[in-house]
């Protein structure tokens, strides 16, 4: 009997289709995908520099994206930007998100975001798990990752002091 190549490519994927069916879910609550398209928070290191570059402040925020899908290019705009924060005991740098809890306000929406970044999570891996943040609103959890410091923004603004550019870092992502 002579069996036509199309015949028997039909039998090739059948182990494709059992294999797929095995896998257990194996992902804990520290480790659950995220799924696409939802709403995502970035806790981010920034630079506040004046329009004409010449100087720059260091400051921290929390950049809502209602999509995550809308964050990737390096430019985009988030949904809503937290208020800037600075860690006054270490002269006005960035916060430390690692440690210790902070509380980011949102002026927009009168939201506040609960940080709870392990204190070793900054030597971890690219993608690894590093804490946990709740939007205290509605008590709304998201696990949080570690980023790689891209860039995420550069936003154009004014101020009473004028034009300025805020410059973000990605430093954890929460979903």
């Amino acid at each position: 009997m002579k069996l036509s190549a199309l015949y028997l490519s039909t039998f090739a994927f059948i182990p494709s289709f059992i294999s797929a069916a095995t896998i257990p879910n194996l992902a804990s609550h520290k480790e659950a995908l995220a799924k696409r398209g939802g709403e995502v928070n970035y806790l981010s290191n920034c630079r506040h520099w004046k329009a004409d570059l010449s100087s720059f402040y260091t400051v921290s925020h929390i950049l809502w994206y209602s999509n995550v899908d809308n964050s990737q290019s390096g430019h985009d705009a988030p949904n809503s930007l937290s208020n800037e924060y600075r860690d006054w005991a270490a002269g006005g740098d960035y916060l430390h998100w690692e440690e210790q809890q902070q509380n980011i306000y949102f002026p927009d929406s009168g939201t506040t975001v609960q940080t709870h970044i392990a204190s070793d999570a900054q030597s971890r891996d690219f993608t690894a798990y590093a804490g946990w943040a709740q939007r205290t609103s509605d008590g709304k959890v998201f696990n949080c990752y570690k980023d790689n410091d891209r860039v995420l923004t550069n936003l154009w603004g004014e101020n009473s002091e004028g034009g300025y550019v805020l410059e973000c870092h990605a430093r954890y992502w929460c979903v």
